[in-house]
């Protein structure tokens, strides 16, 4: 047998899945560019966090503060939050904040809420245990700030609009809408309200049943992309002070940290993402597609499988969340004929390949109901996978596993640009 491992359950245990193939097959790890790079330290986090660029040091604009609030993103991300925050608080006590008036709270967009668990996996259990973290409700206690340019209606949370400074945290990964992720969007989407979400997605972004997606959108359309634009805008009426980028290797650690002036920080990182975040798309009979970054939301991973798999082969796509793919108050659906605003009824086909193969231990009838039931089959255990295989490919066959379809950028991709 021939044995390869992935990242896998990054906020449950964070080991890796081993998984293994009949030796005859010609099985391929697909590389990743941050592999050549080396993690940051400790102190050289502390010294990106007080280098910004576009702005002040946070240590000068903590001097004239009364109340601070950190917006970090939520479980959606892989960002290990707690790597920063130290750096952050010390600035802030050193600049005469006390712990009462630091609050941290989490920006899930319409993903829901958490609990002290998830604060803990983000945050760290002494934080948790010493700071006030609250989650956000985009469906009240919203401050209405006006309308951006694009006509967009701007409500955000009201504690955070309750400080005078305001600090985010987060990470910049591909996305499917925006291009990629990262600076304002920790406003909005983040802590913005129902109605600003809904207007960005669908009446700026072209996105939902019956509409057509902008031309500025998709992957890795990022500087001009209108949805980002309009959020930017949103997080500029909202006074995100300082912002925190980072761009992370496979085992989540940063290899570069961007601070400052939010829009700044994202433009930076966004275009170390593009170089680091590079990866291998050789084309294949069999694509395995792991989730490890952003696990509860797998199918995307289905962007990097589409430029690896050949039109007859199979995907196998590793879903294996014990909490299962993440809760979405304005795509999702919530009823047997019920969903949320945006939501597109339709049962998803395949761009390419003739089937998928959903791996892993926690079935979702919910998840399987995305897609047509002819096209796929979730299969619980991987020697069940091999020979469901076995009947479709020979000796010869050829698989390319991608480590994790999450956050990988296939370089297919990259060269089409």
């Amino acid at each position: 047998m021939t044995e390869v491992e992935i990242p896998h359950h990054c906020w449950y245990e964070d080991e890796p899945l081993k998984l293994n193939f009949p030796k005859k097959w010609h099985v391929h790890l697909c590389k990743i560019e941050s592999e050549k790079a080396r993690a940051l330290d400790d102190s050289e986090i502390g010294y990106s966090i007080n280098s910004p660029i576009g702005t002040k040091p946070l240590g000068s604009l903590a001097k004239k503060a009364k109340e601070a609030v950190v917006i970090f993103d939520d479980l959606t991300r892989p960002t290990k939050t707690f790597q920063y925050v130290p750096h952050i608080l010390e600035i802030l006590h050193k600049s005469g904040l006390p712990k009462e008036n630091i609050r941290f709270i989490i920006a899930p967009g319409t993903h829901g809420t958490y609990g002290r668990r998830d604060f803990v996996k983000k945050l760290g259990d002494e934080i948790v245990s010493k700071y006030a973290v609250y989650n956000h409700n985009p469906y009240e206690m919203l401050d209405y700030l006006g309308e951006t340019s694009y006509g967009c209606p701007v409500y955000v949370n009201s504690e955070v609009m309750a400080c005078d400074l305001k600090i985010g945290i987060g990470t910049v990964l591909f996305h499917r809408l925006t291009g990629l992720s990262g600076g304002g969007k920790l406003i909005s989407p983040g802590v913005a309200g129902i109605e600003t979400i809904k207007y960005n997605h669908g009446e700026i972004g072209g996105f939902g049943p019956g509409r057509t997606p902008h031309e500025s959108t998709g992957y890795l359309e990022n500087d001009q992309n209108i949805m980002r634009l309009d959020a930017e805008e949103a997080a500029r009426m909202a006074g995100l002070d300082y912002k925190i980028d980072t761009v992370l290797n496979l085992n989540r650690d940063p290899i570069k940290i961007y601070s400052g002036d939010f829009v700044k920080t994202q433009r930076e990182a966004a275009a170390d993402v593009k170089k680091w975040h590079a990866t291998e798309s050789p084309e294949a009979d069999i694509v395995v597609v792991g989730s490890y970054m952003r696990e509860n939301e797998p199918y995307l991973g289905m962007w990097p499988a589409y430029n690896s798999v050949k039109q007859d082969g199979t995907i196998v796509m590793v879903n294996d969340c014990p909490d299962g793919d993440i809760n979405h108050w304005l795509f999702n659906r919530h009823g047997k004929e019920i969903g949320a605003s945006l939501w597109n009824p339709e049962p998803r086909g395949l761009v390419k390949g003739k089937k998928m193969i959903i791996f892993g231990n926690y079935p979702l009838k919910s998840f399987e109901m995305r897609y047509k039931p002819e096209l796929i089959e979730w299969i619980r255990t991987w020697p069940e996978v091999i020979e469901e295989l076995k009947n479709d490919y020979g000796d010869k066959s050829s698989v390319a596993v991608i480590p994790d379809g999450t956050s990988c950028i296939p370089r297919r991709a990259l060269e089409a640009i």
